[in-house]
């Protein structure tokens, strides 16, 4: 999922909102704890910026930004006024609520964005609400929204992605559960049905073991998606049985 490969920023709401600081994070989805970045300034991160130099070395940004801060840009989106809920956060400026921000992919990937510093959110969306957040926390955070990678500096000058393996392994889980517990996500919402496969873990193999009825297996088989697989380098185990 790398910059220029399809993702676009989704569409902004024209709506004004207050100047955006950083000691003012703004009604946005609490990622970080209270005052933990009350001294931030909004300077660059130097040593994840320096990671996205290219080449761009995966390894070399994933350290990166374990240690550093990144910044999630939080903004103003529609909402119904008549409706309580949605899926952003509570506390927006007039008919509007506050968001994180991800980009779709022409594929359906998705990827939440993040920011080295105030001028390169800026450069993206001159009125977004910066949230100064711990490297690890927004892989959790993009996990957590169904997220496949962070999009770091997606208006540049220079812009790099961090995939889901090194998503998963910033946010400190295990990367068989993460992989099992997606295949039955996307199993449960591709077939409609009360039941579907038996998906376990086997840690000694480094492998995910599903159960797959026989008359079925090639398409279930089929159906496992990329993401899941590069989760689990040593593969898939499938176990057919006739229902």
């Amino acid at each position: 999922m790398e910059h220029g490969d399809g993702l676009e920023p989704p569409a902004m709401t024209n709506q004004p909102e207050p100047p955006a600081t950083m000691n003012e994070p703004g009604h946005g989805r609490r990622l970080v704890s209270p005052g933990r970045f009350t001294a931030d300034d909004g300077s660059t991160d130097p040593d994840i910026c320096a990671a996205l130099s290219a080449p761009v070395d995966p390894k070399r940004l994933r350290d990166a930004v374990r240690e550093g801060r990144l910044i999630v840009a939080i903004v103003a989106s529609p909402t119904d006024t008549g409706e309580s809920g949605g899926s952003g956060a509570s506390g927006g400026y007039g008919g509007s609520q506050m968001s994180v921000v991800s980009m779709v992919a022409a594929d359906g990937r998705r990827g939440l964005l993040a920011f080295t510093g105030l001028d390169a959110m800026h450069r993206w969306n001159p009125h977004a609400r910066p949230v100064p957040v711990s490297g690890p926390e927004v892989a959790q955070a993009a996990l957590d929204d169904g997220c496949e990678a962070v999009v770091i500096d997606v208006a540049g000058p220079s812009s790099a992605v961090v995939a889901e393996p090194d998503l998963v392994e910033l946010a400190n889980r295990d990367p068989l559960d993460h992989a099992a517990a997606l295949l039955s996500e996307v199993w449960a919402s591709e077939s409609g049905e009360a039941s579907v496969p038996d998906v376990s873990v086997d840690a000694s193999s480094g492998t995910v073991r599903v159960t797959l009825p026989t008359q079925r297996a090639d398409e279930y088989a089929r159906s496992i998606p990329a993401r899941v697989l590069a989760l689990v380098p040593a593969g898939i185990e499938i176990i057919t049985a006739d229902e």
